[in-house]
């Protein structure tokens, strides 16, 4: 085994300051010998060391190095090793495609091997935890010790995760992906990648279809009927816009990114993923047809080539919606009509099998009719419009 100077295994190994509040610190590794302040310092003898070390600050002298500040309690390095957990004590089994989040982290780093150091010292807590009911009335109930499963079954590499990911050489190899915001942590101790580096756009074509709901054609069709709700004695007009929704947002299923051929009625096209295609080239002449893109499946930088009724083949991830009551017209005409901008819509439709015979042959199968359509835009505008149904108001004082 070669052995290593100091500066070179501090390079090879990224000591660096630890995580705030973590149990996970030169203190607590099994390469630490000594003991745990200034007068009875700490000492790294990791047997890949030229020599041990003392794990501490100086302070610069007059002739040379001066008095030193035991730091070890704010380090960590890549060659942390866990002390054994306690007789009867299990680590957690992952499945396939799973992740873990602790309850210490917030539920907010992202960890894939159960022997990360992370997930080893939240079982000590989860045990000290369980031993004294004091402790438990300490901790806040959000940063409570516990682990919790989480499948990424669905997520491939170079996609972006809602989370931060464990930089411990042990997960951060399991965790191929972006994640979706600057980690403060890798960024404030040079570690890479940390969120500040342009987001790649990956293609993911396994996301599932929804189907907590499934209706026939004709059920969901008369869902979609939202006559009823255009009564005054519901309530004001911030009242009806907030029935709809109810009615309508809790009972869709929310479309994946697999075929159409798969999805199960009513179906939502959800606004952070599903977007309008505004490329010039995208316009019909039909005017109640659209079209959508799902963003895991079609580069919106990608600009088509020419007009798509002049295309082979309709590009990937490019979805046929059919606006038959006037619902995304309706919603677009009011921002108009209030002077909005920054608006986004949220498309609820029936998925449903395509007959032109044109389209067919370009490589679709199936179209969305558009049921309902909801609309947020500037100045808290927020409205609702489907069949029987369009109301569009601000919400700031209501």
């Amino acid at each position: 085994m070669v052995k290593l100077k100091k500066d070179d295994f501090n390079t090879k190994y990224r000591f660096r300051e630890s995580r705030k509040e973590s149990l996970v610190c030169c203190t607590t590794c099994d390469s630490k010998t000594g003991g745990d302040n200034d007068e009875n310092p700490a000492f790294c003898e990791h047997e890949e060391r030229l020599r041990k070390i003392k794990i501490a600050e100086y302070w610069p002298g007059f002739f040379g190095p001066g008095t030193s500040n035991n730091i070890a309690p704010k380090r960590v390095c890549d060659a942390y090793a866990s002390e054994a957990l306690s007789e009867g004590v299990e680590r957690p089994v992952l499945g396939e495609k799973q992740a873990m989040l602790l309850g210490s982290q917030g539920k907010d780093v992202f960890h894939a091997d159960p022997s990360c150091p992370y997930v080893l010292e939240e079982l000590k807590r989860i045990q000290d935890q369980d031993k004294s009911e004091d402790s438990r009335k300490q901790v806040l109930a959000c940063y409570r010790p516990a682990i919790q499963m989480r499948d990424i079954s669905d997520k491939v590499q170079g996609e972006v995760v809602g989370g931060a990911l464990c930089e411990m050489p042990c997960c951060d190899s399991k965790l191929p992906y972006q994640t979706w915001r600057v980690d403060d942590y890798r960024r404030k101790v040079g570690i890479k990648p940390d969120g500040t580096e342009p987001r790649k756009w990956v293609r993911n074509g396994i996301v599932k279809h929804g189907n907590k709901v499934s209706m026939t054609l004709e059920e969901a069709a008369e869902f979609f009927d939202l006559e009823r709700f255009n009564s005054r004695e519901i309530g004001n007009v911030h009242r009806r816009i907030s029935t709809v929704a109810d009615h309508i947002h809790g009972n869709c299923n929310y479309l994946g990114s697999r075929p159409l051929s798969e999805a199960v009625n009513p179906v939502y096209l959800w606004i952070s993923v599903f977007s309008l295609l505004k490329d010039p080239l995208a316009k019909s002449d039909n005017d109640a047809e659209f079209w959508m893109y799902d963003k895991r499946l079609f580069n919106p930088e990608t600009k088509l080539e020419k007009p798509l009724k002049f295309l082979k083949k309709i590009p990937e991830g490019l979805i046929l919606c059919m606006d038959k009551h006037y619902a995304l017209r309706g919603a677009m005409s009011s921002c108009e009509r209030h002077r909005c901008f920054s608006e986004s819509f949220g498309i609820y439709g029936i998925v449903k099998e395509l007959e032109d015979a044109n389209l067919l042959s370009k490589g679709l199968s199936h179209f969305v009719e558009i049921g309902e359509v909801s609309v947020h835009a500037s100045n808290h505008m927020w409205g609702e419009f489907g069949k029987g149904f369009g109301e569009m108001a601000s919400f700031d004082k209501e």
